[in-house]
């Protein structure tokens, strides 16, 4: 006998949603997409089906598809607030950031308190560098949240970012008195009271290339007057002209602006980050042979001897602090003829160690790398001075530097 109840054909819709659902959560985004599909054709109506087909979309990567889902949803029930907030991540991942921002506030008319949304508006704001609506918005959520540490941590980044360093002081002193352990917290109240550190923690430097990945090269670029991957070419030119490195070694890549600089004259480069959001920025330009997620020590540590002719490190070295680690293990994978170019920071004061700043990054002097070079090995062709970046309307002296293992320049 066939099954005629009224609830027959909702049990069928929920035994293949849940076979779909199961498929998708399982991995298995072939199988899962075919049975979307297949109930969005049988159920044009229900929008949690093109909800559900569209996140699949978005896990695979294609956010255009995800996008025509999560419309296709929002045609059917125009007050969701998970579409809304998807289609704004959708449009935020595809660069489109005031249409993401415009998406975060209408499913904010929705649910004014959502602190995940607020917590992505904020971001957005950020990405667009506009810090004062950013600030707003994460005064905003701790008003309602005043435990919410990643808006107490950005709130504390923009206040440092644009002076305030009592009250970026004041708002770490908070996060630790939540959080003793909190990592980034602890050394940026550090910088910002003066003390001294060896060397930064791997997982805050992580965090603040995490934290730039998105708006990273616009900022500087754009708005910083940043030329040091042209810069370090041309001094590298200029004192080796004859030289043709075949393999380069970009420590510290970032989203590819060395490797966009440098691959005219070397047949292949490896980038290295410790940031896996920027090398999914340098990855897209395919410049690079390889791309590894690392910190620097620990790849200089387990690659190969004698790998690569040119090791290019720029606008890193102020996130490593004391330097010696780093010469001995760039020694190790350079070829004997190779050579080391970097930048840093400059002190003028010649201390012979390097010296934690308030921005959180290290300053180098002239005396103190001479003496790690000297130690480890290495002899300077060459180092000049030069402005690298703007930040709160000066400019940041820094120096480069080439060197070599060897007296054969």
């Amino acid at each position: 006998m066939t099954d005629t109840h009224p609830n027959a054909d909702f049990n069928a819709l929920e035994s293949r949603l849940t076979r779909a659902c199961s498929c998708h959560e399982q991995g298995d985004y072939h199988r899962a997409e075919i049975l979307y599909r297949d109930l969005i054709g049988q159920y044009p109506g229900i929008w949690q089906l093109h909800f559900n087909y569209g996140l699949l979309c978005d896990e695979t990567g294609r956010y255009e598809e995800a996008l025509e889902n999560y419309f296709a949803g929002l045609a059917i029930n125009p007050a969701s607030e998970d579409l809304h907030y998807n289609i704004a991540i959708c449009q935020k991942k595809l660069g489109r950031i005031e249409a993401a921002i415009d998406s975060y506030r209408r499913a904010l008319e929705i649910a004014p308190d959502d602190i995940d949304c607020l917590y992505n508006l904020a971001g957005c704001y950020r990405s667009q560098g506009d810090d004062q609506r950013a600030a707003r918005v994460y005064s905003e959520i701790l008003e309602r949240a005043p435990q919410h540490l990643p808006s107490l941590n950005n709130l504390a980044y923009v206040a440092h970012k644009n002076g305030d360093s009592a009250g970026a002081r004041e708002l770490y002193d908070k996060i630790l008195a939540l959080n003793p352990d909190h990592v980034s917290a602890e050394y940026m109240r550090a910088a910002l009271s003066g003390e001294t550190r060896s060397q930064p923690p791997d997982s805050y430097v992580k965090e603040v290339f995490d934290a730039f990945a998105d708006h990273y090269e616009a900022s500087l670029t754009a708005n910083l007057g940043y030329e040091l991957p042209s810069t370090l070419r041309d001094f590298y030119q200029r004192l080796l002209p004859r030289n043709t490195p075949e393999r380069l070694l970009d420590l510290g890549c970032g989203t590819g602006l060395i490797g966009d600089t440098f691959q005219s004259f070397c047949q292949s480069m490896t980038g290295v980050d410790i940031s896996e959001k920027m090398l999914d920025a340098a990855r897209e330009k395919r410049l690079y042979d390889t791309l590894h997620l690392s910190a620097i020590k620990d790849f200089l540590t387990t690659h190969p001897n004698s790998s690569y002719d040119l090791v290019v490190s720029g606008d890193v070295l102020p996130y490593i602090g004391d330097l010696e680690e780093l010469f001995i293990g760039v020694s190790r994978v350079l070829t004997a003829l190779g050579h080391f170019m970097f930048s840093v920071e400059h002190h003028s004061d010649e201390a012979l160690v390097p010296v934690l700043q308030q921005s959180g990054r290290f300053a180098h002097s002239q005396a103190y790398v001479t003496r790690v070079a000297d130690k480890t090995g290495w002899q300077i062709i060459g180092q000049t001075l030069l402005d690298l970046r703007r930040e709160r309307d000066e400019w940041i002296q820094g120096s480069i530097y080439l060197m070599s293992l060897s007296s054969i320049s």
